[in-house]
């Protein structure tokens, strides 16, 4: 089984956004704080973009939780089955 990238960042943007948004940040003051820019916050919740590592650590900082939260929460299955 392939893995589905463009689903993949998908899933992450949607959850990253509706985190921040629970949290009651605006996008602009979400990058500020976090070192991001807010073309590349609004990228990667659109799914547009790869995010790096550390992209994701800024962000767990940010939602004041632990990056594994954001991992697990997209329930990938990443193995290969023949």
């Amino acid at each position: 089984m392939e893995l589905n990238e463009e689903l993949i960042r998908k899933k992450l943007g949607n959850y990253l956004k509706k985190l921040r948004e629970n949290k009651g940040i605006s996008l602009n003051i979400f990058a500020y704080e976090n070192d991001l820019t807010t073309a590349t916050v609004s990228r990667i919740e659109n799914g547009l973009v790869d995010t790096k590592f550390s992209t994701l650590i800024k962000y767990a900082r940010g939602l004041e939780m632990p990056l594994e939260h954001i991992i697990v929460h997209l329930e990938i299955d990443y193995t290969h089955q023949d």
